[in-house]
């Protein structure tokens, strides 16, 4: 089943702190207490996923500012959100 076009990605507000440093987020689950060193790709876009935003929002963020075409852009954002989704670190 295809993901609805408008949905909205966002972190669980409960299960992650997390601050920028020098380019870079890191992130804890509160509820594990592991620690997660997200790169400056995955940084990009992460103040969007803690407010919440669509994947086209995401995938245009992130063409943009690495200059990279969308393609790779939607491939690099869905599997971020992927890896995100399996640790339970955003909102169902």
């Amino acid at each position: 089943m295809s993901e609805p076009i408008h949905r909205i990605h966002k972190l669980r507000d409960d299960t992650v702190e997390w601050r920028p440093i020098e380019g870079e987020v890191v992130a804890v689950d509160l509820r594990t207490s592991v620690y997660f060193a997200i790169n400056r790709t995955g940084a990009l876009i992460w103040p969007e996923l803690a407010c919440g935003a669509t994947r086209e929002a995401l995938v245009a963020r992130l063409a943009q500012t690495c200059e990279i075409d969308r393609r790779q852009a939607g491939e690099e954002v869905d599997g971020f959100v992927a890896a995100l989704a399996e640790l339970d670190l955003l909102e169902s």
